[in-house]
């Protein structure tokens, strides 16, 4: 520590000193070479180490270099105490990149808050811990403004979206095995945001090493991913490469392809210490090349793979309306040319229905298989990507070829392990809420149930607005549909129709628009209505189930004829 202490100062020293070049040059050559001879013993003793102990000390060891504006995202999540080697075989909870060395932002791609929901029921008798099941729900609810069905709350917590690129030696591999150097890049500002980007980080860190176990890849099972993730900033401040992460970082990249993994990989953490540290960088700089402030001090940096920035939110339109927003281009004479027409209706709803639908389906099936609960499913959190370099080739309203589509989930931060929900007390409020008996700490099948159903809940209302959105026929771009927001759908099924799916039914055929969407749902003796009902009413199945061992999964569900 003490070694790099001097070498920074005299590589300042050097920059300052305009008339003792020569001088500085050998003091900062002396310290550099005693310094590189240190790291060598060191990483050659971190080798006979295990993944845990190898980590753990270059993270130690890697203190003065950690930004005060970029807190190490492996710090915080060791310091949770909830990570141990099966939890990160792919190296992401140690590997710190460096901003400009291995990592350059190209734009601000926008920012996210957290909203939080809750859902309002109001008894008659007053609260007793004992007797909560008993009590008894005013029906209807009251109108009273004071008394709401549902209310929303502001976290205060941003999250800043970056598109970055690797660098170097890292992007010429990557490029040169046909895979995208791109990155995202998200920065977690405030403190609730900063446990989410832990909660994010553990979960993705877990069905990652889940994948390599799958996948049986030696090198990161006999923890080499591991070690050279933690080993990599160091090695690259000491000398100037990084190649045996860079290997581990290209396969990891190719894993991810193979398996066409239905979530957002972590890479690792972005460190921004040379930013911090470089007393000639402006911090005007972020605003002239970014359009946006510096960053903030504390905040949490973490690299994503890049899947594009296409959520179903965007595809949530009628394609009629999307075709008309398309600018015209020009043909040979300057002549404007319209957009060419549209596929055939049958051809965009197999594409929605056996693949965007299937496809978030099969993902939800895969994160629950592995142990994880999203718990903040929703339009904005299921990203529609592509096997290629075009990653919004698949969000095309003319794209209907289902092999290029890749369905992948984001936005992590709120999920966790099932076989754990019950240690969450607002989970255990909210499956009381349905007559079910979850206590704190206490794991059992009706608490699994009440997680697995909860993301299917939120699915469901997802498809409901995606079939009556995307594969609705509007008689022209200016016809307005019914309000297709969560929050209409929640009140229309909830409060006005009490949970009557046959009357919501109903509701549907009267809108002309959607004529042959309810036709799509009625084949096969309503079974698009059946899959549509069994993942809305989720939460109400599992709590009919109590006392069995059935359980509501997303897995069953794929065996619904409407995906056949």
């Amino acid at each position: 520590k003490t070694l790099f202490k001097m070498t920074e100062h005299a590589f300042r020293s050097k920059r300052v000193m305009r008339r003792n070049r020569l001088c500085s040059a050998a003091i900062y050559f002396y310290f550099t070479t005693v310094l590189i001879s240190k790291t060598a013993a060191l990483l050659q003793q971190q080798q006979q180490q295990s993944i845990y102990e190898t980590a753990s000390t270059t993270r130690r060891r890697s203190a003065p270099y950690r930004s005060r504006m970029g807190t190490s995202l492996a710090q915080s999540a060791a310091s949770s105490s909830v990570l141990d080697n099966d939890f990160d075989r792919t190296g992401c909870t140690a590997r710190q990149f460096s901003l400009g060395y291995d990592i350059s932002l190209t734009r601000f791609a926008g920012s996210m808050g957290f909203d939080e929901v809750i859902d309002w029921d109001y008894f008659t008798n007053p609260y007793d811990a004992a007797d909560e099941l008993d009590r008894d729900i005013v029906e209807p609810p009251p109108f009273d403004p004071t008394k709401p069905k549902r209310t929303k709350s502001s976290s205060g917590s941003v999250v800043r979206l970056f598109l970055g690129e690797f660098q170097g030696a890292l992007a010429s591999k990557l490029r040169a095995q046909g895979m995208d150097s791109r990155v995202l890049v998200k920065e977690f500002v405030g403190e609730a945001a900063q446990e989410i980007a832990k909660n994010e980080f553990k979960s993705i860190a877990r069905m990652q090493s889940m994948l390599v176990e799958d996948m049986e890849i030696t090198d990161a099972l006999n923890g080499e991913w591991a070690a050279n993730g933690a080993g990599r900033y160091l090695q690259g401040k000491t000398e100037g490469s990084t190649r045996e992460d860079d290997a581990s970082v290209v396969s990891f990249y190719k894993l991810l392809a193979q398996k066409k993994a239905p979530f957002v990989g972590i890479i690792g953490a972005l460190n921004l210490a040379e930013y911090d540290e470089d007393d000639m960088i402006d911090p005007n700089e972020w605003y002239r090349f970014l359009g946006v402030k510096p960053p903030v001090p504390g905040s949490i940096w973490i690299v994503y793979e890049y899947a594009g920035l296409n959520t179903i939110n965007g595809y949530l339109e009628p394609a009629t309306i999307r075709r008309a927003n398309i600018p015209m281009s020009k043909g040979i004479f300057g002549m404007p040319v319209a957009p060419p027409s549209l596929p055939v209706w049958s051809e965009r709803a197999n594409y929605v229905v056996k693949g965007i639908m299937k496809g978030s389906l099969e993902a939800l099936a895969y994160i629950h298989d592995k142990g994880i609960a999203h718990r903040s499913l929703g339009r904005s959190s299921i990203l529609i990507s592509s096997v290629g370099m075009d990653k919004a080739e698949a969000f095309s309203p003319y794209t209907t070829i289902i092999s290029r589509l890749l369905m992948k989930f984001s936005d992590f931060g709120f999920s966790g392990d099932i076989f754990e929900s019950s240690n969450d007390e607002s989970f255990c409020s909210r499956a009381r809420g349905f007559g079910i008996d979850v206590r704190p700490g206490q794991s059992s099948v009706a608490a699994s149930n009440f997680a697995f159903a909860e993301d299917l809940h939120a699915l469901g209302f997802v498809f409901l607005a995606l079939l009556l959105s995307s594969l609705a026929e509007v008689p022209s771009p200016e016809y307005r549909l019914p309000p297709l927001d969560e929050d209409s759908l929640q009140r229309l099924l909830g409060e006005i129709f009490k949970k009557n799916f046959d009357e919501f039914q109903e509701y549907c055929r009267e809108e002309e628009s959607w004529d042959r969407v309810v036709e799509l749902l009625d084949k096969d003796d309503g079974a698009g209505w059946q899959l549509l009902q069994s993942m809305c009413f989720a939460r109400e199945r599992a709590s009919e189930l109590q006392g069995s061992f059935q359980l509501v999964t997303a897995q069953a569900l794929l065996a619904n004829p409407i995906f056949n």
